[in-house]
C-alpha cells in the first residue's frame, strides 16, 4: 500500500469516528444506520421495468460489520425508479441532518427526499445531487429544517437512473437536533404545582407571548378529562387540543392570554360524580378536593401575575366538562364565559350563571357521557328566556346553520350556543377547540366588573346529619364509619369506588336520632374480593319528602 493510499485509509477512519461521535451526540431517527441487525427496516421499490434487490454483507466493508448492498440490473430512466425507503416520524421546530457513507461499482449519481407517507405522497425536501464513486466517502451533513405539524413520512432514497451497478450504503443518519430559533408549544408550558388543605394538584402554566408585566392579561383555565388524570404533569396538555387551542402561537398573536392547566390525580374527579348517569345536584355534592384546590390556584395566581379578571375563561372537556359546570354552578360571577364540552351538571342550578356567556359542546352519538348531560343545561337556560344558537344538531335535526348565520349571530352578541356535532361520539374536541367561530368570540366576553371576583362558595344548608371521617384512614382491611342523625329518618349507608360504582350497602334501614357506628371490611363486598384503592361512602336519608346526603373518600390500602 503507498503513503497515499495509507494517508486515506486514515483519514476515512477519522471520518467514521467522527460521523459515529456525531450521531451519538443527536437521535438518529433512522433505523439500522449500521446494518448490523438486518436490512428489516428498509424497503426497495422498482417501476418502470426497473429492477433491483438488496441485501447486508461484509463486502465493500465500509464501516461496522455490514453494510447495505443495492444491485441494480436495470436502472429505469429516472433516478426514482429505484427507491429504498423507511418510514420515520418529523417533529416540528427541529433540524434534521441526512449523512451517509456510500460507494458505487462505477460513477453513479443519487439523492434523497422527504416524501409524504399517505395522500398525494408530496415530497417536502430534495437533498443534494450525490455523486458516489468506487470509494467509499462521507456525504452530508444535509440540513432540513421542520415547521411543519408532526406527520409520519417516508426517507427514500432514489437509486434509478443507471444499470448494471452495485451500491453500498452505511451509516445513513438522519439527526434530529433541537432548533433554538424554535419555540414549541409545550415548552411554553412551566411546570408547577399547587397545594390548598392539604390537597397538591401539578399544574402547567403558558405566559402570554410577548409577555409585558406593564398589562393585564386574560387567563383561560382548561380542566381535562378523565384519561388525562396522573403525576406526570404532561399529558393534560399533549393528548388534546384542550391547552394547546389557546397557547397555541399564531392565536397568542391575536389574544394573548394566560393558560393554566391543572392536572388531577388518579382515582379522584373535579367533581365527585358518576358521569355517566348524567346529571346530579350541587347543593346535595360538596366541592371537590381538587376543585377547590384549582379555585384556590387561580386566587394564586392573581397575587403573581397582571392578570384582567374581568376576563377569566373556563374550558374542559368530558370529566372536565363536568368540573366547568360545577365551578360556574359554585362561583358564577368569577368567569367571563365558560367553554364546557361533552359534559353535564346540574340543570336546577342554571339560574345562578344565567348572566354567563356559555357555548356548549358535544357529540350526538357520545356513548360515554350522554347528550343529554349537555341538551338538559341548555335546555335549562332556555327555560330562563334566554335565547340559543343551535349551530348544528337541534333536538336530532342536524340540519344545523350556515356559516354566515352563525357569524351574524356571534356578531349580534349571542351569549348562548349550543353546537352537537351530528355523527361524533364522546372525541370531538380538536374540531371543537378550532372551530373558527370559538376563539374571537371567547375573547370578546367580559365579566360584568360590578360582580366581585372573590365570591365565597354558598353556605350550606345545616344538614338533619353529620358525617364523620372514618377510622382508621387508610385502613387494612377494616375501618369504622360514624355518622349522626338529628331526626329519625330512613337511612341508607353506600359504599362506592371512585368511579362512582356501587359497591355495597351497609345500612338500608329507618333509624332514630342519634349516633352510629358501622364497621366496613374491605377484603370483600357481596361475595366478591374488593381491590385496594380510593372509595367513597355517602350516606342519605329521607323524611317527610325531603332528601338529604353527605359523602367522603376513604382509602383502603394493602
Amino acid at each position: 500500500m503507498s503513503g497515499k493510499q495509507l494517508l486515506l485509509t486514515f483519514l476515512f477512519i477519522i471520518l467514521v469516528g467522527i460521523i459515529k461521535v456525531w450521531s451519538q451526540e443527536s437521535e438518529n431517527i433512522i433505523r439500522n444506520s449500521e446494518f448490523d441487525d438486518g436490512k428489516r427496516c428498509w424497503v426497495i421499490k422498482d417501476y418502470n421495468n426497473a429492477n433491483a434487490t438488496i441485501d447486508v454483507s461484509s463486502e465493500g466493508l465500509l464501516s461496522g460489520t455490514n453494510c447495505l448492498v443495492v444491485n441494480i440490473t436495470c436502472g429505469g430512466q429516472n433516478k426514482d425508479d429505484i427507491q429504498l425507503y423507511q418510514s420515520c416520524s418529523l417533529e416540528k421546530g427541529y433540524y434534521y441532518h441526512l449523512s451517509l457513507i456510500a460507494m458505487a461499482s462505477v460513477p453513479h449519481q443519487i439523492s434523497a427526499v422527504f416524501q409524504q407517507a399517505a395522500g398525494a405522497k408530496e415530497i417536502i425536501w430534495t437533498s443534494p445531487e450525490m455523486a458516489l464513486s468506487p470509494t467509499p466517502q462521507r456525504l452530508g451533513p444535509f440540513p432540513l429544517r421542520y415547521l411543519l405539524e408532526d406527520a409520519t413520512y417516508r426517507f427514500v432514497i432514489f437509486l434509478g437512473g443507471l444499470d448494471n451497478v452495485t451500491v453500498h450504503l452505511d451509516s445513513i443518519v438522519v439527526a434530529k437536533t433541537d432548533d433554538p430559533e424554535h419555540f414549541r408549544t409545550d415548552e411554553k408550558f412551566e411546570k408547577r404545582a399547587h397545594t390548598f388543605q392539604g390537597t397538591t394538584l401539578p399544574y402547567r402554566l403558558c405566559p402570554p407571548d410577548g409577555f409585558n408585566p406593564a398589562e393585564k392579561y386574560p387567563l383561560v383555565l382548561a380542566l381535562h378529562g378523565a384519561g388525562e388524570r396522573g403525576t406526570d404533569n404532561e399529558i393534560q396538555i399533549k393528548l388534546h387540543r384542550l391547552a394547546f387551542a389557546w397557547s397555541d402561537s399564531a392565536n397568542q398573536k391575536k389574544w394573548p392570554c394566560f393558560v393554566v392547566a391543572p392536572q388531577c390525580p388518579e382515582d379522584q374527579r373535579w367533581v365527585d360524580h358518576d358521569w355517566s348517569t348524567g346529571s346530579y345536584s350541587v347543593d346535595q355534592t360538596p366541592i371537590s378536593n381538587e376543585l377547590a384546590t384549582v379555585n384556590n390556584l387561580l386566587d394564586s395566581l392573581i397575587q403573581e401575575f397582571p392578570l384582567d379578571t374581568n376576563r377569566f375563561y373556563v374550558t374542559g372537556l368530558s370529566m372536565g366538562g363536568y368540573g366547568t359546570w360545577d365551578l360556574i354552578a359554585r362561583f358564577p360571577h368569577r368567569f367571563a364565559a365558560a367553554i364546557p364540552m361533552s359534559g353535564g351538571g346540574d340543570s336546577t342550578a342554571v339560574s345562578r350563571f344565567s348572566h354567563l356567556p356559555l357555548w356548549v359542546f358535544h357529540g350526538e352519538k357520545d356513548t360515554v357521557v350522554p347528550v343529554a348531560g349537555s341538551r338538559d343545561m341548555v335546555a335549562a337556560l332556555e327555560r330562563l328566556g334566554l335565547a340559543v344558537v343551535y349551530t348544528h344538531c337541534k333536538y336530532g335535526d342536524c340540519e344545523g346553520l350556515a356559516d354566515s348565520v352563525i357569524a351574524q349571530k356571534i356578531k349580534d352578541g349571542a351569549k348562548l350556543l349550543y353546537t352537537e356535532w351530528p355523527g361524533k361520539d364522546h372525541v370531538m374536541w380538536a374540531e371543537s377547540y378550532d372551530y373558527p367561530y370559538l376563539l374571537p368570540w371567547v375573547f370578546s366576553q367580559s365579566r360584568d366588573p360590578n360582580f366581585s371576583v372573590q365570591v365565597a362558595t354558598p353556605a350550606p344548608t345545616k344538614l338533619p346529619i353529620e358525617l364523620y371521617p372514618n377510622y382508621p384512614n387508610p385502613f387494612n382491611p377494616t375501618t369504622q364509619i360514624k355518622y349522626r342523625l338529628d331526626v329519625s329518618a330512613s337511612v341508607k349507608l353506600d359504599i362506592f369506588n371512585a368511579r362512582g360504582q356501587w359497591i355495597q350497602s351497609l345500612v338500608n334501614q329507618t333509624q332514630p336520632a342519634g349516633s352510629f357506628t358501622v364497621a366496613w371490611d374491605g377484603r370483600q363486598a357481596n361475595g366478591v374480593p374488593v381491590a385496594s384503592g380510593v372509595f367513597i361512602y355517602k350516606l342519605q336519608i329521607r323524611r317527610q319528602h325531603q332528601h338529604f346526603e353527605t359523602t367522603r373518600k376513604m382509602l383502603l390500602m394493602r
